[in-house]
């Protein structure tokens, strides 16, 4: 396996957007979901001048996190954000690693529970599973990171959100950091709830969660979104996580859209990379 800059893949005839170093590792195997995944690599300004070790953010729906040409609609812009940061700190220089989501089985993989109702779900302990067998260990193997809990960030939206608060929930020894972009929790029955309140989440370093108030088209539905997210904040705080630890954000005329989560990136990672 090798990654790639991003131009020898990519037909240079489309719009794209991507910034700074951008790899990618074609097709790499998923042997805990017979299939196999394009893994999207962004290193810092400088990394091939120097010999620093950096800190790694995960981050999943990886079509749409750097480039407008691949995104089912608009990009985050973590590249363009982080290029930004680098030049304000150094100490904001992080290798992200996005991987790619399963199109038709995104919400199978991005879901540990089985939804009866709507019959998705069910395969995200696999998923997670890839994320710390098999592409952990490989990027800290090809990459020069700080491969510890504290170094270590996962983060992504609606599914994605709920899918890196569970692997630190679950791995907080490998994944010590949590972004969670426009949580959604109202597909899981309340699992990851009572899995938060009857825990000892003490090895969790930071966990960062927010929701827009306006992230569904109805009023109602929005309220309820908001409710679901500020229940799983409670829950934290009613486990005993220290809130200092713990932050909760309402964004106002925030949607459940990459725009949205473009907007808020930089702060929340900021808040995640303190110490």
């Amino acid at each position: 396996m090798k990654a790639v800059n991003w131009q020898q893949l990519f037909d240079q005839q489309e719009s794209h957007t991507v910034t700074g170093d951008v790899r990618i590792v074609k097709d790499m195997k998923v042997p805990q979901l017979n299939t196999t995944k394009n893994i999207w690599v962004y290193l810092p300004p400088g990394y091939n001048e120097s010999e620093k070790r950096y800190p790694v953010l995960y981050m999943h729906d990886a079509q749409n996190v750097f480039d407008q040409a691949t995104s089912t609609g608009e990009e985050w812009g973590v590249d363009e954000s982080l290029e930004a940061l680098s030049r304000q700190n150094e100490s904001y220089e992080v290798i992200v690693v996005a991987v790619d989501h399963g199109e038709d089985e995104r919400s199978n993989e991005y879901n540990v529970y089985v939804n009866d109702q709507h019959q998705f779900g069910g395969k995200g302990e696999q998923y997670l599973a890839f994320l710390t067998e098999t592409l952990k260990p490989w990027i800290d193997q090809e990459f020069r990171t700080l491969p510890g809990p504290g170094d270590t960030m996962i983060g992504g939206s609606s599914f994605g959100a709920y899918i890196s608060l569970y692997a630190g929930l679950i791995y907080p020894h490998t994944f010590g950091k949590v972004m969670a972009f426009s949580l959604m929790v109202w597909q899981d029955n309340h699992t990851l709830k009572k899995l938060i309140k009857n825990g000892d989440h003490a090895s969790l370093q930071k966990v960062f969660i927010n929701i827009g108030d306006t992230e569904d088209k109805s009023r109602r539905g929005s309220k309820l979104l908001l409710e679901d997210a500020k229940n799983i904040s409670e829950a934290f705080i009613d486990s005993g996580f220290p809130e200092e630890r713990l932050r909760f954000d309402i964004v106002k005329d925030g949607r459940h859209h990459e725009s949205t989560w473009r907007k808020e990136f930089p702060d929340a990672f900021q808040w995640l990379m303190k110490s």
